[in-house]
């Protein structure tokens, strides 16, 4: 990647199941990857078509009605031309470009933040022509900078091995995804009913109205910080990343799942850990 930085476009990105394409050296650097971008974002899921892996005779470009490639996806590519072929898909059927998350020159240990640079990188040296490294602008959440700080130091501190930085990224999104989850998961348990069709009650949440949860939300707020020099900014980018979400497939399948562990944990079909872990 670019920068550290960067971690947390991405993360909106595919929390938001909008369209992203890993371009890295190779397969096994797109799956890692790719894999690592779905982790970041549990409990909540990728709604879109996740291909780990692609190739040019992947049946991803005959798998819609349309004769195209799905509307949103997340993919891993090794081939630049390849790339060329999923952008031009896109524009051809009206659809916004798919944030472009390249890995072709990505150095360790990575910058902070991406140099400012005049002249054609390596990695755009590698793609073809008429194709430009494209950056996802709006972004919503506030960026951690001690976090940043921390993982800096850890890709040169001698005394860290290389296989704690992992973990360490994950438990700082998972406490972000939890904070982001937090007002929805209050406003759904206000939402909550029993159904009295079933012998034994099978847990159901009323219908979801987004305009009851976005003044939830302003009375209760987020611990998720967001961005914006003033209180009314920042309040500004916290309705509409809720918005965003609420309004895209992730939060319907989050919302599947999230039901379907509760009527499970109500059954007792889960064990006790897995009962503390419901999102």
């Amino acid at each position: 990647m670019p920068s550290l930085t960067d971690l947390y476009k991405v993360f909106e990105q595919v929390l938001l199941c909008e369209s992203a394409v890993v371009l890295a050296k190779s397969p096994q650097l797109c799956s890692e990857f790719i894999s690592a971008l779905v982790d970041l974002i549990k409990p909540a899921p990728y709604a879109g078509e996740c291909r780990p892996y692609l190739t040019m005779q992947s049946e991803f470009f005959s798998a819609s009605l349309d004769g195209g490639a799905p509307k949103l996806f997340l993919i891993g590519i090794t081939d630049p031309f390849l790339l060329k072929r999923v952008l031009d898909m896109a524009e051809s059927a009206g659809r916004a470009a798919p944030l472009l998350i390249n890995l072709y020159d990505t150095d360790f240990p990575v910058p902070l933040k991406a140099p400012h640079v005049h002249h054609t990188s390596q990695a755009e040296a590698d793609l073809p022509n008429g194709v430009a490294v494209r950056s996802r602008q709006k972004t919503y959440m506030k960026v951690d900078r001690l976090f940043l700080k921390a993982l800096e130091d850890m890709q040169t501190d001698t005394t860290t091995a290389i296989d704690s930085i992992g973990p360490f990224v994950r438990r700082h999104f998972a406490t972000l995804i939890a904070q982001f989850l937090a007002p929805l998961n209050r406003y759904l348990a206000t939402r909550m009913a029993t159904s009295v069709l079933s012998p034994g009650g099978n847990l159901q949440y009323a219908h979801f109205d987004e305009t009851e949860f976005m003044q939830s939300l302003k009375k209760h707020r987020s611990s998720a910080s967001t961005k914006g020099q003033t209180p009314f900014a920042r309040r500004a980018s916290r309705d509409q990343l809720y918005r965003k979400f609420c309004r895209s497939p992730s939060f319907y399948s989050w919302l599947d799942v999230k039901l379907s562990l509760e009527k499970e944990a109500s059954a007792g079909l889960l064990g006790p850990t897995t009962l503390q872990t419901v999102p």
